[in-house]
């Protein structure tokens, strides 16, 4: 994928990968700031001329905790509580497949991909997802 698509989209992110790949390094690792961080990025994303027709749906391992974020209608942010976060990304976007919902999972977790192609689901690596937002903020 060489741009991020203006098609209207539901983007299921796996956000304990995702902000565990970029954020490490700048709050000393706390999983709290680095969660805070990755949402901070996601909101200025969402904003994007590019991206405002779509949303974000970030599913976090482990349970349900305060994260600091400015409220944006087009995130939504769950907690995989007992169940792996894996599967709920999975069962989402099977569901969306079926009712014909554009839908793209991102996350770098190999295991998900494959089966999610397995199910005719697109996905893509967190890595190629944030390279991609990131060109589009550098031209704002």
């Amino acid at each position: 994928m060489k741009r991020i698509s203006t098609k209207p989209t539901v983007y299921l992110i796996d956000g304990s990968n995702f902000s565990r790949s970029f954020w490490d390094r700048r709050q000393g690792g706390k999983p709290d700031a680095l969660e805070s961080e990755f949402l901070n990025w996601l909101d200025e994303v969402s904003r994007l001329k590019t991206l405002r027709a779509s949303c974000f749906r970030v599913i976090f391992d482990g349970g349900f905790r305060q994260i600091k974020i400015v409220p944006n209608p087009s995130i939504n942010i769950y907690f995989s509580d007992a169940e792996p976060a894996d599967d709920l990304l999975l069962e989402r976007g099977y569901f969306m497949f079926v009712e014909g919902v554009r839908c793209i999972i991102v996350s770098s977790d190999g295991e998900i991909r494959r089966k999610a192609a397995a199910e005719h689901i697109m996905s893509m690596p967190c890595d190629a997802f944030f390279r991609l937002c990131n060109g589009e903020l550098e031209k704002c």
